[in-house]
């Protein structure tokens, strides 16, 4: 696995603009946040995390069309 050194300049940056294209505000602590009452189905820019209350789980939107993945899995 490839290693990079910790506190590299740019790193946060170049997350950011890869893993949440759409939700470019992340990079200062005010991302696009969404809440749910269950798994989230619906269409989403490309980086919104959404918090599904009933069941205490967390996702991000990867495919604007309304593809999710849970992070906290």
């Amino acid at each position: 696995m490839a290693r990079v050194a910790s506190g590299q300049i740019g790193v946060w940056k170049t997350i950011c603009e890869k893993a949440f294209k759409g939700n470019q505000r992340i990079m200062r602590g005010r991302p696009n946040c969404v809440c749910s009452d269950a798994a989230p189905d619906f269409v989403a820019k490309v980086g919104t995390l959404c918090w599904d209350k009933t069941n205490s789980n967390a996702y991000i939107c990867s495919v604007a069309s309304g593809t999710w993945i849970q992070i906290n899995a």
